[in-house]
C-alpha cells in the first residue's frame, strides 16, 4: 500500500515532539529535498519504469529521446519490443567509448550545454539511399529554388560519402529550396506509412532559420511533404549539422504520387527574411524503424493519486513511490532537515538523533537492495569493429 504525502506528515508530526509542522516554511521543498539526498543513495525498485524508446531505432541513426525522468545513466535494459533473443542484450558505454567506436548493441548518455540523449548503436534493417547529396548531377540534376542561391557541391563540410550540397539564402523571403526531379527511380513502398526518411542539414543560424520541409515523390505535382521544427532526438535545432526526421505516417499526400517509383525530391527551409549563407544538405535515406523498449530507474519519487509519477510533491493526496522500508528511510532524512530548521531546545539532540537512527538503518537497506543499473564497462584495447 503506497503511503499518501498526508500520512508521511502525520508521521513526521510525531517526530517533532508535537511541534506544528506550519512552522515549517516549505514543508513539500523539504520533503523534495529529502528525496533527492535518498536518490543519491539508493535505487529504490520502486522507482523502476519502462517506456517505449521514442520514434523507434533505426539502422545508423545513434541518437534518440531520453525519458525526462531517468536518473543520471541508470539504464537497467533496453530490448526489442518483441522477439527478443540472447544478441539483443545491450551494455553502457563511456562517451567517448561510444563515438569512436559505435559498437553494436552499446549505449551511452550524452550531456551538452544541458541537454541529454540517449546514444543507441544497433545493428538494424539498412536503410535505403533515396539520393546521396554529393554532387549536383551524378543522380539527376539539383537545382536552387525560392531564394536559395548559389547552389554548388561541398567536398569539404560533409556528413557522408564526397560531399554535401551548399546554397546560400537571399534576403526579404520566406523559403529557400533545393530540388531534383530526376533521380534514378527508387521503390519504398515497403516504408510508406511504417518509415521515415532522413536528411543531413547544416543550419548556420537558428534564429533565421525556422523549419525545414521535405516532398518525395514521383514527380513535382504528386508527392508527400512533411515540415519539422527539431532535429531527430526532439532536440531545438542547432548550429551545424542537424539529422531531421520525417516519418512517412501522417505525412501530406499532394496529387497521387507511386511510392515504389519515388524520382523527385525537393528539401525546403522556411526562414525569417534575413540572407544567410552556405546552408548543406547531405544523404537522404529513408529507414524501417525497430520499436524498443528502456527499462531504468526514475528520479520521479511521487505520483498524483491519477498515476502521474512527478519529481516534487505538491498535494497531500500524492503518493510516495517506495515500499515501507524506504519510506522510513525517506522519514529520517526528512526529520533530520526538519530538526537543522527549528532550530529550538530540542534541535541538536534531533539532529544527532536522526543522524546516528539513518546509519544502521542505510548499511541494512544497501545490503539487501542491490542496484540493478548497468554499470559501465570500460574497454582496455579494441579491435577494428566501428559501425560507422
Amino acid at each position: 500500500m503506497s503511503t499518501s504525502i498526508l500520512d508521511f506528515k502525520v508521521r513526521l508530526q510525531s517526530k517533532i515532539h508535537g511541534k506544528s509542522l506550519n512552522k515549517i516554511q516549505d514543508i513539500e521543498g523539504l520533503i523534495f529535498e529529502a528525496a533527492g539526498n535518498l536518490l543519491g543513495k539508493i535505487d529504490p525498485q520502486e522507482t523502476i519504469r519502462i517506456s517505449q524508446i521514442e520514434n523507434a531505432l533505426y539502422d545508423n541513426v545513434f541518437d534518440y529521446v531520453i525519458p525526462p525522468d531517468l536518473k543520471k545513466d541508470k539504464v537497467i535494459d533496453i530490448r526489442p519490443q518483441a522477439n527478443r533473443s540472447p544478441s539483443s542484450n545491450f551494455n553502457l558505454a563511456g562517451g567517448e567509448q561510444f563515438d569512436q567506436y559505435k559498437t553494436n548493441n552499446s549505449f551511452a548518455i550524452r550531456n551538452n550545454t544541458g541537454v541529454r540523449t540517449l546514444r543507441i548503436s544497433k545493428a538494424l534493417t539498412a536503410g535505403l539511399e533515396v539520393e546521396g547529396c554529393d554532387s549536383l548531377t551524378d543522380n539527376g540534376t539539383w537545382t536552387a529554388g525560392g531564394n536559395g542561391t548559389s547552389l554548388e557541391a561541398d567536398s569539404l563540410n560533409k556528413i557522408t560519402s564526397s560531399g554535401s550540397l551548399r546554397f546560400n539564402i537571399s534576403a526579404s523571403g520566406a523559403t529557400a529550396y533545393i530540388e531534383n526531379s530526376t533521380i534514378a527511380s527508387i521503390d519504398l513502398s515497403n516504408i510508406k506509412d511504417a518509415g521515415a526518411l532522413f536528411v543531413w542539414v547544416y543550419i548556420p543560424s537558428v534564429t533565421i532559420i525556422s523549419a525545414v520541409d521535405l516532398r518525395w515523390g514521383s514527380s513535382s505535382s504528386n508527392y508527400y511533404s512533411r515540415s519539422v521544427t527539431s532535429s531527430h532526438d526532439n532536440t531545438s535545432f542547432i548550429v551545424g549539422w542537424n539529422l531531421l526526421r520525417f516519418d512517412w505516417d501522417g505525412s501530406t499526400e499532394t496529387g497521387t504520387p507511386d511510392e515504389a517509383a519515388i524520382d523527385y525530391v525537393r528539401v525546403t527551409l522556411t526562414y525569417n527574411g534575413t540572407a544567410v549563407n552556405s546552408v548543406r544538405v547531405d544523404s537522404i535515406t529513408a529507414k524501417l524503424g525497430s520499436i524498443f523498449e528502456i527499462e531504468y530507474f526514475s528520479t520521479y519519487l511521487f505520483r498524483s493519486l491519477a498515476g502521474t509519477w512527478k519529481e516534487k510533491p505538491t498535494l497531500d493526496t500524492d503518493l510516495i513511490n517506495l515500499d515501507m522500508d524506504a519510506v522510513n528511510l525517506l522519514l529520517y532524512e526528512t526529520a533530520e532537515l526538519i530538526a537543522q530548521e527549528l532550530q529550538g531546545e530540542d534541535s541538536s539532540f534531533d539532529l544527532n538523533y536522526w543522524i546516528n537512527k539513518k546509519q544502521d538503518v542505510w548499511k541494512t537497506y544497501q545490503i539487501n537492495n542491490k542496484s540493478q543499473a548497468q554499470k559501465k564497462r570500460l574497454d582496455y584495447y579494441r579491435t577494428s569493429s566501428r559501425r560507422r
